[in-house]
């Protein structure tokens, strides 16, 4: 095993990242005589597996038409990839057969794909077929790196729950608002670009019914990612922001409530498309609408509402596992002050520093005149 060859893989696996959901992102290349002559990264939910391409390619290179294929073309060559190819049949047929009738002698993988229909049993087709497989270690740097790239998927397939970053931008007191109401705006336009590209990686962006009335915000996909289908969340006590709002402008949302109210009102967002879901209050409702959202098949939320929203989510991770994962703060120089001015998270809070939520693997990069401060809070 040749770690530049898996660094490789890892390079073009992340650049679809945000693209692929909900199928994880994976790179392959394949090398022969101690050089790379093809490579492939998955591109989209529907379309061909990084393994597959990478085979095309070659095939393509070497004049070989993909349905006449030439054992001899790979006999010689091993094949990395950083996930375990799939067994199943969905949009694309299984990749294990592909690799089996390839002729490929020697598969190197980056981790097992913890999806429940794969889990292991990739690598035994493989195995049984006399293919040899050789599973990179896990704990490693190497390891660690490639399970960054894919954790709302290990997640979301491991517990049934998305990703879930946490997104502020605020005051160096940590204000998100002045007593006043004032929060436009606390941190540099380039903070703010640099926002809405984060968000668009995420398969569902989700603030308070509050931000929405405020700020008639559009919430939408910026930069590549502009033509995804971002889901846009919205939290609330009731059913009553009006249909006009940019936020309605497609079926695209969910909006969560702790009271639906008459009939009728539910009945005026069905027909709008817009999907509307009763929970609970505080803690329990934010566990159903994470719960809700998995089901659908959304992977990943990034959550950038208001001081209630964010304490409601830190309140639900202080009393559950597996809640808030990742944090990111864009902390401007402006000291707002005031014990009436808005902080960045609410609700109850911690009540001894014991208890606390922490933030591990911080990283701190310049965003204009404001500092970008990346967390994670759960590794998977």
């Amino acid at each position: 095993m040749d770690k530049k060859y898996f660094e490789r893989a890892i390079l073009i696996a992340s650049k679809r990242k945000g693209l692929t959901s909900p199928n994880p992102v994976v790179g392959a290349v394949i090398v022969k005589g101690g050089r790379i002559v093809s490579e492939g990264a998955h591109v989209a939910a529907g379309e061909s597996h990084a393994e597959v391409l990478a085979i095309k390619s070659l095939m393509a290179k070497s004049g070989v038409v993909y349905t006449d294929l030439e054992p001899a073309l790979f006999s010689n060559a091993e094949l990395y990839v950083t996930l375990e190819p799939c067994c199943h049949s969905g949009k694309t047929p299984p990749c294990v057969d592909l690799i089996v009738r390839a002729g490929f002698k020697k598969v190197y993988v980056g981790m097992l794909d913890p999806y429940s229909k794969v889990n292991g049993k990739g690598v035994k087709i493989l195995k049984k077929a006399g293919v040899q497989v050789e599973v990179l270690k896990s704990g490693t740097p190497l390891s660690d790196e490639i399970r960054n790239l894919n954790q709302s998927f290990i997640k979301w397939a491991s517990l049934g729950l998305p990703y879930v970053t946490l997104k502020a931008g605020m005051s160096l007191d940590g204000k998100i608002a002045t007593s006043a109401g004032d929060s436009k705006w606390i941190t540099s336009e380039k903070s703010r670009n640099d926002a809405r590209l984060e968000r668009s990686i995420y398969d569902a962006v989700l603030v308070g019914a509050s931000t929405v009335r405020n700020d008639d915000c559009e919430l939408a996909p910026h930069g590549k990612f502009k033509r995804k289908n971002l889901v846009r969340c919205i939290v609330g006590r009731k059913l009553n922001l009006p249909l006009k709002m940019k936020v309605f402008r497609d079926p695209n949302v969910v909006y969560f409530v702790q009271d639906l109210g008459a009939l009728a009102s539910q009945e005026k967002y069905k027909r709008a498309g817009v999907t509307v879901k009763k929970i609970a209050d505080g803690p329990a409702g934010i566990r159903q609408a994470l719960k809700y959202l998995a089901k659908k098949g959304v992977q990943s939320v990034f959550v950038e509402g208001g001081s209630r929203i964010h304490g409601l989510f830190i309140d639900t991770a202080l009393k559950s596992k597996n809640i808030v994962d990742g944090l990111l703060f864009y902390i401007s120089p402006k000291i707002i002050g005031g014990s009436k001015s808005l902080p960045v998270v609410g609700g109850t809070g911690a009540l001894k520093l014991s208890g606390a939520l922490k933030a591990e693997k911080l990283s701190v990069s310049s965003s204009g005149e404001d500092f970008k401060v990346e967390g994670v809070v759960n590794s998977y």
